[in-house]
């Protein structure tokens, strides 16, 4: 990625967003206390804390289905073309409260290109500042997150990010990686060599 386009890699504040309570058969449940945890992409466990990393690339859609009753049919998509931006998401629960009843979330964002080669800087930022704690498995979407858009000129292919959410009161990080897929937009492909 060039230093120029990484501006187009920006941290994207989502207006503030509605706690919602866990459906009653979520898709990222928590599994019996006696079956190991099956994760699935984009999702990561560390104690009790719980991360869920969605993408999409209509996000006034899926903050509008997240407002609706529970469950929300999300509209999610880890597909892009060249030029069209993919907001992600960041849902948690069950972070450890201080001794004033706060949670305190901080992420880390890695991105590597298709080459395995690091694209841009590693991002930090605070995914819960301080705020009251959720009620436990109450699935929260952060305010934080970025955004992501290939440009002309870079890689096509897959593109990794990979999300560390550390809770700073229980010292643990939980850590998930999503693959996001990256085509010419149509129309866009470079002319064909002439043939003779």
């Amino acid at each position: 990625m060039t230093r120029a386009h990484f501006a187009s890699l920006a941290l994207c504040l989502a207006a503030a967003v509605p706690v919602r309570a866990a459906p009653e058969a979520p898709p990222f449940a928590a599994p019996p206390a006696t079956a190991a945890p099956r994760l699935r992409e984009g999702e990561g466990r560390a104690g009790d804390l719980h991360i869920v990393q969605l993408w999409t690339a209509d996000s006034d859609a899926f903050l509008a289905e997240w407002a609706r009753p529970t469950p929300p049919r999300l509209v999610t998509s880890n597909r892009t073309t060249r030029n069209r931006p993919l907001s992600q998401f960041i849902i948690f629960d069950s972070c450890r409260a201080d001794a004033a009843g706060h949670c305190r979330l901080t992420a880390r964002i890695t991105i590597t290109d298709p080459d395995g080669a690091p694209y841009g800087d590693p991002m930090a930022f605070v995914i819960w500042d301080s705020k009251p704690a959720p009620p436990p498995k109450r699935l929260i979407l952060s305010p934080n997150s970025i955004g992501l858009v290939i440009e002309d000129g870079e890689k096509l292919g897959t593109y990794r990010v990979h999300l560390a959410v550390t809770d700073e009161h229980a010292g643990v990080t939980a850590e998930a990686t999503s693959s996001i897929a990256v085509d010419e937009a149509d129309g866009d492909a470079a002319p064909a060599a002439p043939t003779e």
